[in-house]
């Protein structure tokens, strides 16, 4: 954990309000009442803990994260939350999550070579009839091709124009991603290093682009890697996840 970081540390929501994206599995009548509710790579919304319980009913929410200056500022804010990576987390026991919440975690995951390991742990901590609920700023197609038979593809609807929601249960096989000869351009790890205007280009679709802008992104950047020229990809992968 560097200084800087937890120098500039607030809360901040990536890609949408945690509200809404609660409203609508409450419309699809996922995850209501659940018993416990996950947010895995939570960062420091501690707005997504309220919505659960406001607009789910959850009777318990965990937030975890691997950086340890987010779970000390969602500690601070009253949040019970703990620092773990989800793809060797001893936190959770196995299936025992009724809600899996994954908001643009997955997107920042799909830029390191952390993606199988990543929904290894989130498929071992739901229950069998548990959801694994994603926002994402990719498009359906991109995430069909994402995951393996160990899931079973449920909802995809949008929840603003530049980002959909996705829920998805356990399947029947064991495959957690799908083999390679299938997601050939699934994650973009293979591109970098890149300068950061390439990189910004990579990391963000046309539609993502269309909000936040090259400036917005060099402005967030310097937060996180001062003075950066190019970024690798373990970089990108962790300045998407600081970002929330």
């Amino acid at each position: 954990m560097d200084a800087n970081y937890a120098a500039q540390q607030r809360e901040f929501d990536w890609l949408v309000q945690p509200s809404v994206m609660t409203r609508a599995l409450r419309q699809l009548r996922v995850g209501c009442d659940a018993q416990l509710a996950v947010d895995v790579g939570c960062g420091t919304s501690s707005s997504m803990a309220a919505a659960l319980r406001d607009d789910l009913g959850a009777r318990a929410v965990l937030c975890l994260d691997k950086d340890a200056a987010a779970v000390e500022f969602l500690r601070r804010e009253g949040v019970t939350a703990h620092r773990c990576d989800i793809a060797n987390q001893g936190v959770v026991a196995p299936a025992s999550v009724d809600l899996v919440i994954d908001k643009s975690a997955l997107d920042c995951i799909l830029c390191s070579d952390e993606v199988e390991s990543y929904l290894r742990g989130v498929h071992a901590m739901l229950r069998p009839d548990g959801s694994y609920a994603i926002a994402s700023f990719r498009t359906e197609a991109e995430l069909r091709r994402i995951f393996g038979d160990a899931w079973r593809w449920g909802k995809c609807v949008a929840l603003t124009e530049r980002c959909r929601l996705v829920v998805l249960a356990k399947g029947p096989g064991d495959d957690v991603v799908a083999p390679r000869t299938v997601t050939p351009d699934a994650t973009p790890r293979d591109r970098f290093p890149l300068a950061v205007a390439d990189a910004y280009e990579k990391m963000f679709s046309e539609e993502e682009r269309k909000w936040y802008s090259l400036t917005d992104f060099r402005g967030d950047l310097a937060a996180v890697f001062p003075g950066a020229e190019t970024l690798s990809a373990a970089d990108a992968a962790l300045f998407m996840r600081r970002m929330g």
